[in-house]
C-alpha cells in the first residue's frame, strides 16, 4: 500500500474493536458511517462492546487474519479507500479489490454493518415540533400505549422545591439578598454548594466565605448566585447515570467547565453584545441537561446510545442520538426546562446550541453555548458566529486556556459537589 495524498475524509476506513466474553472481533467501515453495533450482534449473534473507552480516530489495525474481521460489504464496491495500521501513522491507499484479498481468510467476512451518515435523519428544525417528533420516537420503542404527552409518557422525577422557590424569585424584579438567601438557606446542602462554590480558589476571594449572604455580595453577585443555585438545584433532581460512555469524565466536570468557559466568553465579548451574565452561566450549567435526563428516563436506551458513542467518537453526538433514539438531548433537555418553567432564553439557547446558523429569538445565547461547545471540544467555529457574537478566534481560544489553566480548582469544586450528592 502507497502512503495517501489529499484524500477525502469519506474515503478513509475506520478500524474499531468489540469484544465479548468469548473473545474479540475486529470491525472496519467507512468513517463517513456509523457502525450499526445491533447490526453486529445479529450477525454474530454475540452481544459485543466497544474495547476502547474513546478512540476519535479509530483503533490500530490488527494483522489480517490473525482476529475475526467483519467489514462494510458496500465498500466493495467502491472506489479506492485509505487505511492506516497505528492510531498516529500515515493513511495508505487500499482499493476494494485489495481489500477483498486482504481479508481472503476464514475468519474475515463482509458484511453490511454500517450506515451511511448521510442516510440519518436529523431533528425537526423548530422547537415547536420536539413534544410530537419525541412522542413519535418513544413510540417505537416503548410497548406502552402511546399517549398524547410527553409528562403522560415518562415518569418525570418532580422538580425539586428549591427550584420552584428559585424560578418563583427570579421573576420577582423586588427580591433581593435577603430574600434570596433566605430561599437557599431551605435546602442545606445547596446553600453548602454555593459557599463551597464561592469559595473556590478559582475566584480567589480574600478570606473564608461564612455565608450566602458573603457569597453574592463579596463574590459571585445577586445574579450569578441566584442562577448558579438554580443549576445546582435542577441537577439535583436526577442521578449521576452510571453506565455512561467510558470516555465522558464527569456530567458535572463538563457542566461545570461549560459554565465558567460561558463566564469568560461573556466578559470578553463587546458590552453591547453581552447576554446576562447569569444567564450565560446557567445555559453553560444545564447544556446538557438532556443527557442527564435520559439516563434517568430511559436508562436501558441510554445505554445502548453509551455504547454507540464509544464505536462512533468520529461522529457528531447527534448523529447518534437520532440514529438510536430518534430524537436528540438538546431537544428532550430543552423540553423539559421549557415545562418546568425556565426563563425562555435558557431553553432555547440550548435548543439550538448546535445550530450555528440559527437566527430565531435568543440567538446570541444559542451562538455563544455553540462557540463554548466547540471550543471545549477542539473543534472548528464557524467564523461567521464568532463575529455575531463580537469575539475573535484568538480571543475565543484565549478563554479556553484561561479556564484549563484553572482545571485544578475546578475539579475540586466538583469534587465537592458530587460529594454532597453522592
Amino acid at each position: 500500500m502507497e502512503p495517501s495524498v489529499s484524500l477525502q475524509p469519506s474515503q478513509r476506513l475506520r478500524v474499531v474493536h468489540l469484544a465479548d466474553h468469548t473473545g474479540r472481533l475486529q470491525v472496519i467501515f467507512p468513517e463517513c458511517n456509523m457502525l450499526d453495533i445491533s447490526a453486529v450482534s445479529r450477525i454474530t449473534k454475540r452481544r459485543f462492546e466497544p474495547v476502547s473507552n474513546f478512540q476519535s480516530s479509530g483503533d490500530p489495525l490488527i494483522k489480517p487474519s490473525s482476529v475475526t474481521t467483519i467489514l462494510e460489504a458496500s465498500m466493495l464496491k467502491g472506489s479506492a479507500f485509505s487505511i492506516r495500521t497505528k492510531v498516529n501513522g500515515q493513511y495508505h491507499n487500499v482499493t476494494p479489490a485489495e481489500l477483498a484479498d486482504m481479508f481472503s481468510g476464514p475468519l474475515n467476512r463482509f458484511e453490511n454493518i454500517s450506515i451511511n451518515a448521510q442516510l440519518i435523519k436529523r431533528p425537526v428544525d423548530n422547537h415547536e415540533n420536539d413534544e410530537e417528533h419525541i412522542l413519535k420516537a418513544l413510540g417505537r420503542f416503548q410497548s406502552i400505549r402511546l399517549k398524547q404527552r410527553i409528562e403522560e409518557t415518562l415518569e418525570i422525577p418532580p422538580l425539586p422545591a428549591s427550584s420552584h422557590r428559585i424560578i418563583r424569585l427570579s421573576a420577582d424584579k423586588t427580591a433581593g439578598t435577603d430574600e434570596l438567601c433566605d430561599v437557599i438557606a431551605l435546602d442545606p446542602s445547596l446553600a453548602a454548594q454555593v459557599i463551597s462554590w464561592a469559595s473556590s480558589p478559582y475566584y480567589g476571594a480574600p478570606g473564608s466565605i461564612e455565608s450566602v449572604e458573603d457569597a453574592i455580595i463579596r463574590v459571585l453577585g445577586f445574579d450569578m448566585v441566584m442562577n448558579l443555585a438554580l443549576g445546582l438545584s435542577m441537577g439535583n433532581a436526577f442521578q449521576a447515570p452510571e453506565d455512561g460512555p467510558r470516555h465522558y469524565e464527569d456530567f458535572w466536570l463538563d457542566s461545570v467547565s461549560n459554565a465558567v468557559l460561558m463566564e469568560s466568553l461573556v466578559k470578553a465579548m463587546p458590552i453591547q453584545n453581552r447576554p446576562k451574565l447569569g444567564h450565560a452561566y446557567l445555559a453553560g450549567l444545564l447544556h446538557n441537561f438532556g443527557y442527564l435526563a435520559i439516563s434517568t428516563i430511559l436508562p436501558p436506551h441510554f445505554s445502548i446510545l453509551s455504547r454507540y458513542q464509544e464505536a462512533n467518537a468520529h461522529l457528531s453526538s447527534e448523529l447518534i442520538e437520532m440514529q438510536t433514539l430518534h430524537f436528540t438531548k438538546e431537544q428532550l433537555g430543552s423540553w423539559l426546562l421549557r415545562y418546568w418553567s425556565l426563563p425562555d432564553n435558557i431553553w432555547t439557547a440550548i435548543r439550538y446550541s448546535k445550530r450555528p446558523h440559527y437566527y430565531g429569538e435568543h440567538t446570541i445565547l444559542a451562538k455563544l453555548l455553540y462557540v463554548s461547545y466547540q471550543l471545549h471540544h477542539n473543534e472548528a467555529i464557524e467564523p461567521s458566529v464568532l463575529l455575531e457574537v463580537g469575539l475573535t478566534l484568538e480571543e475565543a481560544e484565549a478563554c479556553r486556556e484561561a479556564v484549563f489553566q484553572k482545571s485544578t480548582e475546578l475539579h475540586k469544586i466538583v469534587a465537592l459537589i458530587n460529594k454532597m450528592n453522592a
